[in-house]
């Protein structure tokens, strides 16, 4: 099968803007949502701000009718009210409503299940930049294929895009990209940090296990254990455990990564630390 050329692309650059009238009802009703309550007003301020071609709010109003709320009145399961809202993003060519789209195609969520379908989306979002798309594509080179055929220098390319954004879920996939299919042990803990920076408790994790004396070898990527530092990591991750919104946009400047032992600040030039 011969795949398209992929051009890195940030999400950022492709999304449309946000009305601001659109955008206030949506934060009210992201508040109200993070409180557990009113849920019929949540379902009503989303859909207002949908209804202004606010993209966010269609994300998350599908995602409400995705899974449906029991026992909460105003938010029912529906599929259908779901894929309305994926066709509405697709139709405003945001890159999220691309994904969104292939992922409902691949599994059959409110259609008959289409891998054809599935992969012209997903290819399309990863054009635009959406990162989520870009790792599924990368895992997809990297690790789906017959072992003949996996392709990682493929797989890195949307790998390394996807890395240079700021979404934490693609940062920690990256990171095992690199640990996996790589064996870069210094460019995995890269992006764990960078991960941990924007508030994900896994990235935090994963640098107290690599640090932590106790520890086994298969979560210290062979770095020497420091127990002053995986402490330190372990009280961040109970900090974004209490208020997720919390954010360490310094935390890399501050604390630099200490180079590994027999692969030093990065496997491929172990003298200079690794760079987006």
């Amino acid at each position: 099968m011969a795949y398209p050329t992929f051009t890195c692309a940030y999400e950022k650059d492709h999304n449309p803007p946000l009305d601001a009238e659109a955008d206030t009802w949506f934060q009210e009703a992201r508040s109200l949502e993070k409180e557990l309550r009113d849920w019929p007003r949540v379902v009503e301020l989303y859909e207002k701000a949908s209804a202004k071609d606010h993209w966010k709010a269609m994300h998350n109003l599908a995602r409400l009718y995705r899974t449906g709320w029991p026992g909460r009145p105003g938010v029912e399961k529906d599929t259908q009210k779901m894929l309305d809202l994926y066709e509405q993003m697709v139709e405003l060519k945001v890159p999220l409503g691309y994904y969104n789209w292939a992922v409902a195609a691949e599994r059959g969520k409110g259609m008959l299940r289409d891998d054809r379908m599935a992969s012209s989306y997903m290819f399309q979002a990863a054009q635009l930049g959406n990162p989520q798309a870009q790792v599924a594509l990368g895992n997809y080179f990297a690790f789906s294929l017959p072992r003949e055929k996996q392709d990682y220098q493929m797989a890195e390319t949307y790998f390394r895009c996807a890395g240079a954004q700021n979404n934490p879920e693609a940062l920690i996939e990256t990171a095992a990209f690199y640990k996996i299919a790589r064996d870069n042990k210094p460019r995995a803990l890269f992006y764990y940090q960078r991960a941990a920076s924007l508030g994900s408790t896994e990235g935090f994790m994963h640098l107290n296990w690599v640090f932590d004396p106790e520890s086994g070898p298969g979560f210290t990527l062979g770095y020497k254990p420091d127990k002053q530092l995986a402490e330190f990591y372990k009280a961040y991750m109970y900090q974004v455990e209490e208020k997720p919104d919390l954010r360490f946009p310094n935390l890399a400047k501050e604390h630099p990564l200490p180079p590994h032992p027999e692969q030093g600040l990065d496997a491929e030039h172990p003298d200079r630390r690794f760079a987006l």
